[in-house]
């Protein structure tokens, strides 16, 4: 027979539980968070008896009902912001994510950062996200996700009666950009294109061969990568935070991964080494010398600086595919080539869901609706014979 579990009070419904040391009852309540340590308020009495500290229980309560309110009277918004941030949120996040957190944090202090946590209301965020965010679906959905879990926490602490940021209303969600696939000569085009960085034709020719995120192609080092064996591993992911240029941790476990790549790549790559180490003898001082793509001087190259400038160059050259859509490229040639299923198409590109590469990657371009035309035009004369059709129609 299952054994039935214990149901657990909700919480601000405190507790009651027996103390083998002392031999005693107790009675014990969360009465709030205190605004100046940051530390969770417990007040707890002790009994003879379990019906004492029932009752001792519901004098507590009687007693602190109101206290989470008082402190979130004396506590600012923006106060309460900053100490979720650094207590419950920080800890966990990527340099990137927390960066971004930071700054959704400092736009909903610029409004509400000087009023008193309790006196906020719905209304203030929703405004918030009105005013900042009405052209900007994605900010607003990230500005609520943040809200959400800052004053749910305070919900959930009793701090404020019920969380204000569940039910706010996002802007209208813009059409997806359609993939545009890059033709061969586009392809060319963009490996020959005059450009500051040191290495621009191998890091696309990389890109077109293993549609690395941007932050992992950036990351490579010569220790990640086997040119004898034809292989390159994932390990880190080069980011812009706090106004530098990072090396952290891949996106996601699944972002780790082995890739393998064509013996024509890693004799480009091979030939791209040689002279990267002229290039480095030449100059003296090479930063990070273990880097695969860098500057002249050996440094990291900024991911957002290099998303920037293949805009301009795609832009120049009339090309609409953008570098983010080079994923989607790999991916569209892994579909079109009927080898590979979903499965291999995510493991290729460290997707940690395969939801993801499925809402992403399994749509038709043009040329795959075109083919499904002709496919049906073939396919008709086995639904239904279309010549006895045709005589059925002239005869009426």
């Amino acid at each position: 027979m299952e054994k039935k579990r214990k149901k657990r009070r909700a919480n601000g419904e405190g507790s009651v539980y027996y103390n083998k040391k002392t031999g005693r009852w107790m009675g014990q309540l969360a009465v709030g968070y205190d605004g100046k340590t940051g530390r969770l308020l417990m007040r707890a009495k002790s009994s003879a008896t379990q019906a004492e500290a029932l009752e001792n229980l519901a004098a507590l309560k009687e007693r602190y009902l109101h206290t989470a309110a008082v402190l979130a009277d004396k506590m600012t918004a923006g106060q309460w912001l900053d100490k979720w941030f650094a207590t419950y949120s920080r800890p966990r996040l990527r340099a990137t994510t927390a960066e971004r957190y930071a700054f959704m944090i400092g736009v909903a202090k610029e409004y509400i950062g000087k009023r008193r946590l309790g006196k906020v209301a719905e209304f203030d965020l929703q405004n918030i996200i009105n005013q900042r965010f009405a052209d900007n679906y994605e900010r607003a959905r990230y500005f609520r996700v943040v809200m959400r879990m800052a004053f749910g926490r305070a919900a959930k602490l009793k701090m404020i009666p019920v969380n204000i940021a569940d039910d706010l209303l996002l802007p209208r969600k813009p059409h997806k950009k359609p993939f545009v696939r890059p033709t061969k000569e586009q392809r060319d085009a963009l490996l020959r294109a005059k450009t500051p960085f040191f290495g621009w034709r191998e890091i696309l020719l990389t890109e077109f061969m293993t549609g690395l995120r941007r932050g992992e192609l950036l990351a490579l080092h010569w220790r990640d990568i086997n040119l004898a064996e034809g292989w390159l591993e994932v390990h880190h992911s080069l980011v812009n935070a706090d106004g530098k240029v990072m090396l952290t941790d891949p996106k996601t476990e699944q972002s780790r991964r082995r890739i393998y790549i064509p013996q024509a790549l890693c004799q480009e790559l091979r030939d791209y080494r040689h002279l990267q180490g002229i290039a480095r003898l030449e100059s003296g001082h090479w930063e990070h010398p273990d880097l695969v793509f860098t500057y002249k001087d050996g440094q990291y190259i900024s991911p957002a600086y290099f998303s920037s400038y293949y805009a301009k160059v795609r832009k120049r050259l009339g090309i609409r595919t953008t570098f983010h859509m080079l994923r989607h490229d790999l991916a569209s040639r892994m579909k079109d080539s009927k080898k590979f299923d979903l499965k291999d198409i995510q493991e290729q590109l460290g997707h940690s869901h395969i939801n993801v590469t499925m809402d992403i990657y399994t749509h038709l371009n043009e040329e795959s609706r075109a083919d499904v035309g002709r496919w049906m035009q073939e396919d008709m004369g086995n639904v239904i014979p279309i010549d006895e059709k045709r005589q059925q129609r002239e005869m009426k």
